[in-house]
């Protein structure tokens, strides 16, 4: 296989996202805008208006997220940034704040997502910590995750998520801080 290479989205990285999120695309039309705006802007804004968002944000230099790339084409994405930047999590049960979190210092990963042909190779790990370093740069004191509960072999997980996997994130360093919903957890690694 050719080296998989993370980038953190920049300004001029559009082509590569839009063709990540197009249809036919890897992530038909969700365009990585679900926790990006409040339940009522959703509600009102179609497919063509989420990716022109989305292109907006990349285009004017805000770095949604790392994309991760085999031989130029996109396979791997993980939306991730500054918590305050998600509005959706302030209404999400699995994404409540823990008594005493300052949300100004925590990141938050929103979403996973890594082509079927290469899953099984430890690609997830090498996006999740790409976001990890990422934040680590930006002085992020915690990065947070609302994955799904695969610890208890029984349990059902849903299948179609792009939350990721808390044993995924257990591998990468992060630790369950409490189970939240039926199959998920509020998973964090501390980055002080």
């Amino acid at each position: 296989m050719s080296d998989f290479v993370t980038t953190v989205v920049g300004p001029d990285d559009w082509p590569t996202v839009g063709a990540f999120f197009e249809p036919k695309g890897l992530v038909e039309n969700c365009w990585c805008t679900y926790f990006r705006m409040t339940a009522k802007e959703r509600s009102s804004c179609g497919s063509a208006a989420r990716r022109d968002r989305l292109r907006d944000l990349v285009e004017a230099g805000e770095r949604v997220g790392v994309i991760g790339t085999v031989d130029g084409v996109p396979v791997g994405w993980i939306g991730v940034g500054p918590r305050l930047g998600f509005p959706r999590l302030r209404g999400s049960r699995a994404a409540k704040l823990v008594p005493g979190d300052d949300p100004e210092r925590i990141w938050s990963i929103v979403c996973l997502y890594l082509a079927r042909e290469h899953r099984h190779q430890g690609l997830v790990r090498v996006l999740v910590d790409r976001a990890v370093d990422w934040a680590r740069d930006e002085k992020a004191e915690i990065i947070e995750a609302y994955p799904e509960d695969d610890r208890n072999p029984a349990a059902e997980v849903e299948r179609g998520s792009f939350h990721g996997r808390v044993t995924t994130f257990e591998s990468c360093g992060f630790t369950v801080v409490e189970p939240r919903l039926q199959h998920r957890a509020l998973v964090r690694k501390d980055l002080r």
